[in-house]
């Protein structure tokens, strides 16, 4: 099973890429086919965010640390997301076809979202791609609904170069220039560039939003 995708496991810290200020924490497990991300976010990022290695405080924090703590890290009308991100590689085969390129949008695999009582996700749509960036190259983003809604669903699209964000590596989320109508229009685009090395990752996403923390974390 590959966990290749945005994030490393383990604990990630989340800062607003614009300010510098803590946005959050994130923390992630293999599952299913690729990961499980649990995103505690102190406010709304408005898709300008930056993925870095978490405290040292954290390091080495397991699943069970990370449901102890969400507590007392808690900050009243915070937001939490559970993201179940299903990772496809570029020369892969899934249900008997192999991606070469990425299937039209009307026949790419439905998303996984995480088993989880009723509870948004860290983007929303703009009618933008949003931007990956990590060192010189980018990568891309599409999302249907967002954080405000009760479930959401990404679409990324990461070249071979990217490394997992968390653990020793960072990565910056911003809103691009591109646009994008449709997830069709992003998947054109996508295409374009996807080679051999490439992974596009489909997140299905569960969203709370409270003055407490949620009680399952």
């Amino acid at each position: 099973m590959t966990t290749t995708g945005l994030l490393d496991l383990g604990a990630a810290e989340i800062i607003d890429r614009r300010t510098g200020e803590p946005l959050g924490y994130a923390f992630t497990v293999a599952h299913g086919k690729g990961q499980l991300q649990r995103w505690l976010l102190f406010r709304h990022p408005q898709n300008e965010l930056e993925i870095r290695p978490p405290p040292a405080s954290m390091a080495s924090w397991s699943l069970a640390d990370w449901q102890a703590n969400v507590p007392g890290l808690w900050r009243p009308n915070g937001f939490y997301v559970w993201a179940q991100a299903d990772v496809y590689q570029q020369g892969g085969t899934y249900d008997g076809v192999t991606w070469t390129q990425l299937p039209p949008a009307s026949r790419l695999p439905k998303p996984t979202f995480p088993e989880r009582p009723g509870s948004n996700y860290q983007l929303d749509w703009t009618g933008k791609v949003v931007d990956v960036l990590q060192e010189d190259w980018r990568g891309r983003a599409f999302v249907v609904r967002g954080l405000t809604q009760e479930s959401s669903i990404e679409y990324w699209s990461l070249p071979a170069r990217y490394q997992p964000a968390g653990n020793t590596r960072t990565a910056a989320i911003a809103v691009g220039v591109e646009e994008a109508s449709s997830l069709d229009v992003f998947v054109e685009e996508c295409n374009r560039t996807w080679s051999s090395g490439g992974t596009f990752v489909i997140t299905g996403c569960i969203n709370y939003h409270g003055p407490a923390a949620p009680f399952a974390p």
